[in-house]
């Protein structure tokens, strides 16, 4: 279906269901537009920030599939199908939450052919009551707050039948809400940002207003857009996270003598955003997000010699994000049916061949790729169950952002789907050291729910902004440790920051740390870190296992 945009309209009274969908089409380009500033208004300092990518890859599948609608379709059957889209495409817990409110909205007005305020009102208050009943402890500050906010303002006009009229209101209370999600939750107060979920949920109830306007040239108008004083903080995004949306990735190394890495360092940071810069005084790898990569090389060329030099337009990467993310989550899904001995199959999310593999070697009978900055979708997972040759089957996520999607596929089959939540590979690979295929599915389920407690979860990375939680002062591009998901250290000496993290856990007495070396991991550090833990647990087998993780150049299970 094509979107009616090329006639010019005024301000809507109702829609069919042409306008319906393409009031949607253009509130998911408008989302898409601002998405990496969504991303960007991460509270943590690590790479997971792909609130803006999973919400706009939700909206993507909704209007794929309301396109097969047709000209001529009914609202009702557009809404239908936009919430079926959204669910088979929900991506992380964001998107799942904004499939359950389409999922409402559409249900409101299945019979309808057209809607007007009136009928648009009573649809978003059916998708406020539908997103909370998806969150199982529902917190205020989050999107939540802000589609209950927009509901309670919608529904306050609703004597109005004037549906642009409708929108304007329920715009003002999303914007109002957004603005105060900063001091509901502390580490937003702390960020000085608003949740990501809930800017998302705004940008595109204004991109349904701009559309009722007439107003569908995708750009920036200061002088018409709905933004207003409550999202001034999303304009400024590169100034308080140091992201910006378009411009050039690149990335080099530098080789010298008795390099100044420090000066370097800040140096070339000063020349972009989002720098990740680690080295020592004989060799600088660089990571940058600049608009002017020459003035970058020209740089470091008066520093040392220069190789392995990649630039990418971000901008173009941006256009085609969507399929090679959805080509990489289906990488590991091979074609053939799975040998499964016994009733019940596993499937486990899994980031790296390498970790997929030992994932595989512990008794998953299916892998689907995802992780962080790559959350499967809702199809993605129900594929691998219906390949399965079993009718009962466990899903572990391993992600904490993958728990709620695979929520959904028991309702989606007929197949006895139980989901292991856990939160990270070291925790799937203790629970999987529980599975028994002699034991019944829901007792396997307990037991393996229970063995997550077997594990604890050490993760190394970059910090992609800079942040000070919980007494913790992060810079730009320091090496961060995490345990179980908390920031335990940063700085810039790699060596610190391991000793004091697995001092953290010498009260655990492990038996067993398994060292998964990422894509950007180096032989020296992984020959430190395997030196260190050795050190702090002499009495510990250490494994070092090739996991090919992107993101985190180590993830180390302790046992």
């Amino acid at each position: 279906m094509t979107p009616p945009l090329t006639t010019p309209h005024t301000m809507s009274t109702a829609w069919t269901g042409d306008d319906l969908f393409g009031a949607f089409e253009f509130a998911a380009r408008w989302l898409d537009h601002h998405r990496e500033s969504i991303n960007a208004l991460n509270v943590f300092p690590v790479p997971d920030g792909d609130t803006g990518t999973n919400m706009t890859m939700t909206m993507r599948s909704a209007i794929d599939r309301a396109q097969s609608a047709g000209q001529g379709a009914s609202a009702g059957e557009v809404a239908r199908l936009l919430a079926f889209g959204a669910l088979m495409g929900a991506q992380g817990n964001s998107g799942v939450i904004l499939s359950q409110i389409l999922r409402g909205f559409s249900g409101a007005i299945v019979s309808h052919s057209e809607i007007n305020g009136h009928d648009f009102a009573r649809a978003l208050d059916d998708a406020r009551q539908m997103a909370y009943q998806a969150v199982i402890s529902p917190v205020e500050g989050t999107m939540l707050s802000v589609i209950r906010a927009a509901a309670a303002h919608a529904t306050a006009a609703s004597e109005m039948s004037d549906l642009s009229a409708v929108l304007e209101k329920t715009l003002v209370g999303a914007r109002q809400a957004l603005e105060q999600t900063t001091e509901q939750l502390e580490d937003l107060r702390r960020a000085g940002v608003v949740d990501a979920g809930g800017a998302g949920i705004v940008y595109i109830l204004e991109g349904l207003g701009r559309f009722s306007r007439g107003e569908t040239d995708i750009q920036e108008d200061a002088a018409t857009s709905p933004t207003g004083a409550a999202m001034h903080f999303l304009d400024d995004i590169a100034d308080i996270h140091g992201e910006a949306p378009f411009g050039y990735c690149t990335n080099f190394m530098i080789f010298g003598k008795h390099l100044d890495f420090l000066r370097v360092r800040d140096r070339i940071a000063s020349m972009g955003q989002s720098a990740v810069i680690v080295g020592d005084d004989s060799l600088v790898k660089v990571h940058i997000h600049t608009e002017h990569p020459g003035s970058v090389l020209e740089y470091a060329l008066t520093i040392g010699v220069l190789d392995q030099i990649k630039i990418d337009n971000m901008t173009l990467q941006t256009e085609t994000l969507s399929n090679q993310r959805a080509k990489a989550r289906r990488a590991t899904i091979a074609e053939d049916t799975p040998v499964v001995d016994g009733a019940i199959g596993i499937i486990a999310v899994a980031s790296g061949e390498g970790i997929a593999a030992a994932l595989e070697s512990m008794g998953a009978h299916i892998t689907v790729s995802g992780g962080q900055s790559m959350n499967p979708s809702t199809e993605d997972l129900l594929d691998a169950v219906r390949r399965l040759p079993v009718n009962q089957v466990i899903i572990l996520p391993n992600n904490k952002n993958v728990i709620m999607t695979a929520n959904l596929i028991d309702s989606l089959t007929d197949k006895a789907v139980r989901v292991v939540p856990s939160r990270s590979i070291p925790q799937g690979l203790a629970a999987l050291a529980r599975f028994s295929r002699e034991t019944p599915l829901d007792d396997n389920t307990s037991r393996m729910t229970t063995a997550l407690g077997d594990a604890h979860t050490i993760e190394i990375t970059h910090a992609v902004h800079a942040a000070n939680l919980n007494g913790i002062v992060v810079a730009d591009g320091d090496l961060l440790a995490l345990v179980d998901g908390e920031i335990i250290a940063a700085g810039s000496a790699l060596d610190a920051i391991v000793t004091e993290t697995m001092h953290a856990l010498e009260s655990a007495e492990p038996e067993l740390l398994t060292v998964f070396t990422g894509e950007d991991a180096t032989p020296d550090a992984t020959a430190s870190i395997e030196r260190l833990a050795t050190s702090i647990f002499p009495d510990a087998e250490i494994e070092i296992v090739e996991g090919d993780q992107p993101v985190y150049p180590y993830i180390i299970a302790v046992e």
